[in-house]
């Protein structure tokens, strides 16, 4: 069993409890024969909203990760419904369902849809996140009142203290690096230091809650470094919205094959376009994305304030260009979400062989260092 602060080791299983004939098991908290988390290997796929439904966590699961369904702003709970039900209806029957939550939409406590979902569905885990606690903490304690287990992600250092404070079963350190939605640049940490800095927070406080690494991790290596620094597992975002089995445009997806770790930006650019035209716009500081570069990027992203100007301007033409260009899926122009392991990312594949191969890397990661102490036979 692992340490206060998540420290992995590999361990024999004979029959693991899920997901397939792994000889050897990345051990950790997550994955404890006794654990409530009901995990093989120490992977979460990330709740993305408008990639993340019920085949993409499903087949997660089926490799023995966590695979999270996106209710992301709570818009459409008919389609919630239906990714549900397919989720129930494709994952190992003991698989729990894990629902993901962005926080100052859906968990709103005048519109939210957060109570309603707990009801009807009665996840196992849930997710929340911009922000992690919502009205001083109402949708922790609410889902915990459900009987939720949930993982609060954050970008900093002083928003885990504060998830850790309300009694948070597990933490996801969310560095710069990642895919999607985090706190703008200036504010947020790398990665490896942030998941550092959390695990040492999370050591101690009395509930010691797991830490998951999130941001860059692409594949075993990545899963490895987050294990080092004493994480308990990690998130694949990017790497897992490369998969046959998740949702969103199949022009934009095939980006991600070709694209490197040079090619993305956490800019302001997107959300400063989007907002003006949607019904739930990003607020600050959570209004940064990391996406792949494209003509926006390179003509906006050192001129906010040009652009600000430009989007309320209506003999402008910046705005129409980019909602026509988002129509029509151009990656010259919309928005491709990616984080800095896109570079690694080679193929569209089946979530279950990618997790499947990310552990088997991770496994021979570990062995590896090993190898590397002094006296060592290995």
């Amino acid at each position: 069993e692992t340490g206060d602060g998540g420290t992995a080791s590999t361990k024999g299983s004979e029959e693991p409890p899920r997901g397939g004939p792994a000889t050897v098991q990345l051990h950790t908290r997550l994955t404890h024969p006794e654990s409530v988390w009901q995990m093989r290997v120490p992977i979460v796929s990330a709740p993305m909203a408008g990639a993340a439904g019920g085949a993409l966590a499903a087949a997660a699961c089926q490799a023995g990760a966590l695979g999270f369904i996106a209710v992301g702003h709570g818009r459409d709970l008919a389609a919630l419904r239906e990714q549900v039900a397919l989720f129930r209806a494709t994952a190992p029957p003991a698989a729990p369902l894990a629902l993901g939550f962005i926080g100052y939409s859906s968990c709103a406590p005048n519109g939210g849809v957060l109570a309603e979902v707990l009801a009807e569905h009665a996840p196992a885990v849930v997710q929340f996140f911009a922000p992690a606690a919502v009205d001083g903490g109402s949708n922790i304690r609410a889902a915990k009142a459900s009987g939720a287990l949930v993982l609060a992600q954050v970008g900093s250092v002083a928003e885990a203290r504060q998830a850790i404070e309300l009694g948070v079963d597990g933490v996801i350190a969310q560095g710069r690096e990642a895919g999607g939605h985090g706190l703008r640049s200036e504010l947020g940490t790398g990665t490896l230091p942030l998941a550092a800095a959390v695990v040492s927070a999370a050591a101690q406080s009395p509930g010691k809650p797991v830490v998951l690494a999130a941001g860059g991790i692409t594949d075993g290596r990545g899963l490895a470094a987050a294990l080092a620094l004493g994480c308990d597992g990690a998130i694949l975002g990017t790497r897992l919205w490369a998969s046959r089995e998740a949702m969103g445009n199949e022009k934009l997806k095939a980006q991600l094959v070709t694209a490197t770790g040079d090619d993305v930006i956490r800019t302001r650019v997107f959300d400063t376009l989007q907002n003006a035209t949607s019904s739930t716009p990003w607020p600050e500081p959570f209004d940064s994305v990391g996406a792949l570069k494209n003509d926006t990027t390179t003509r906006w992203h050192d001129d906010q304030h040009g652009l600000e100007v430009a989007v309320v301007d209506t003999q402008s033409d910046v705005l129409p260009k980019f909602t026509a260009g988002q129509a029509a899926a151009d990656a010259s122009v919309c928005t491709v979400l990616a984080g800095e392991g896109v570079g690694l990312v080679g193929a569209i594949e089946g979530a279950e062989d990618i997790v499947r191969r990310v552990e088997a890397e991770a496994v021979s990661t570990v062995r590896g260092m090993q190898g590397m102490l002094a006296g060592s036979n290995m």
